[in-house]
């Protein structure tokens, strides 16, 4: 199965929103990576640190709305990787496990997954 068929096959089982419609907002107005090695899908947001939240602004942060790997690596390096420049932070939900979204500055995130 590759990466983009692991993903929809998450996204159909996860959530209510259809796989393709979603891909198409993020065609239209977001990012979309495709490989035979990973699929990403995400979009550029503003977090404000101080309320914890995200607003209206001047793009901060790249969020990762789904992500799939062909197998081996670090998934977070992986979205890096691709994302086509960095922003001050990275943010993905964590999964249906708990749904909280987790935020990591992205030097950070980039210094931790060197290791």
């Amino acid at each position: 199965m590759t990466p983009w068929q692991k993903a929809k096959q998450w996204w159909d089982e996860h959530s209510t929103q259809d796989f393709s419609e979603c891909l198409g907002e993020h065609l239209s107005a977001g990012y979309v990576w495709s490989s035979p090695e990973f699929f990403l899908m995400g979009h550029a947001r503003y977090w404000n640190g101080e309320e914890q939240r995200f607003e209206p602004g001047e793009p901060n942060c790249w969020h990762v709305t789904l992500a799939a790997s062909a197998g081996g690596g670090n998934p977070v390096r992986q979205a890096m990787r691709v994302f086509p420049y960095p922003q001050e932070y990275m943010s993905w939900f964590r999964g249906a496990r708990d749904g909280r979204i987790r935020i990591h500055r992205w030097d950070k995130l980039s210094k931790a997954t060197r290791r």
